[in-house]
């Protein structure tokens, strides 16, 4: 089936010129004002719009407003399509919530570039948030099965993406990250039949055949999570040698850990964990990490103010909105 673009212009000029150009690789619907674009977006949940500015009665931003507003189609990607000053449109359009922007007359290359980009991009995003769904679910029955009242996997994960970005890695190592912590839970739910196989072992077999992605991130960080900065530990392995994702997701479940141990309020609670765990610095964990934590602590009370207050499974705001 393909993807369903509306298009919203008061010109039927201008819807045939979108016609012409998207009607051979896309399901198009029209609206020729403001308040019929709402009302068809409401109905027909479309999977991008191209939206015009100028319109009787309800202008372009101020649909585009409203639609971010909407909790059931705020994710859907709009595209300003304008004839105005480009710099000014721009900057509004992009206030208002738009993912991107035309300038009228448009060009059918740069068009139907801009739509299967920004396409790709919402279906990628939506396949993490899944992703992301069905790992925290892993997690929670995991904890379950293990008869934990707190499920933090969710959490910590959050925790692993943002101190990930601060530690240098890319913005796709840091998602894969926060998708594979839960999934190392999955050997949880497995009955190892009286053998006494670890979790860790479990979840270790049924992910071998992984060799790309977050579930081969997985198998990665099951093996040296646990590994300490000084090498102390098992595997022997040490500093420099042990990979970026192992590094961070031990801070994360060291500081996760201290916090939940510590009373008081938010502020107090994260404060006294940073303390408590900056004397691990260079011995459990990686000092440059622990020095992260510390200069952003206002970020970090920020994010367990929020992650404290919701309840798993209610969705976490994602890192990028602070």
């Amino acid at each position: 089936m393909a993807y369903k673009i509306l298009v919203v212009d008061d010109e039927p000029s201008n819807l045939h010129v979108m016609r012409t150009i998207l009607q051979d690789q896309y399901t198009l619907i029209f609206a020729k004002s403001g308040e019929r674009a709402i009302e068809l977006t409401m109905q027909q949940k479309p999977d991008l719009i191209l939206l015009d500015i100028m319109m009787p009665g309800m202008n372009g931003y101020e649909v585009c407003r409203q639609l971010k507003s909407e909790r059931t189609v705020c994710h859907i990607p709009v595209v300003i399509v304008s004839a105005l000053d480009e710099y000014q449109s721009e900057v509004e359009g992009l206030k208002s919530g738009a993912a991107d922007f035309l300038i009228k007359p448009v060009s059918p290359e740069l068009v139907r570039s801009r739509v299967a980009n920004l396409l790709g991009e919402s279906r990628a995003k939506n396949m993490r948030e899944n992703y992301q769904l069905v790992m925290n679910q892993i997690a929670a029955v995991a904890a379950l099965h293990n008869n934990l009242v707190e499920i933090s996997a969710p959490r910590i994960a959050q925790l692993c993406e943002w101190l990930a970005l601060q530690y240098g890695l890319t913005k796709s190592k840091a998602e894969d990250i926060s998708l594979a912590y839960p999934l190392c839970a999955i050997g949880e739910l497995w009955d190892d039949g009286g053998n006494n196989t670890s979790a860790e072992s479990r979840s270790m077999l049924l992910l071998s055949e992984a060799t790309k992605g977050f579930a081969c991130l997985s198998v990665t960080l099951l093996t040296y999570k646990n590994t300490r900065w000084d090498g102390a530990g098992f595997p022997e392995i040490e500093g420099e040698k042990i990979p970026e994702e192992c590094r961070v997701v031990s801070a994360a479940e060291l500081l996760d850990a201290e916090i939940e141990r510590q009373e008081g309020s938010v502020e107090q609670r994260v404060l006294g964990a940073l303390q408590a765990i900056s004397q691990q610095a260079g011995t459990l964990v990686d000092p440059r990490l622990i020095h992260i934590l510390d200069t952003q602590s206002d970020m970090l009370i920020k994010h367990y103010a929020l992650w404290l207050s919701t309840p798993w499974p209610t969705p976490i705001l994602p890192i990028n909105e602070f």
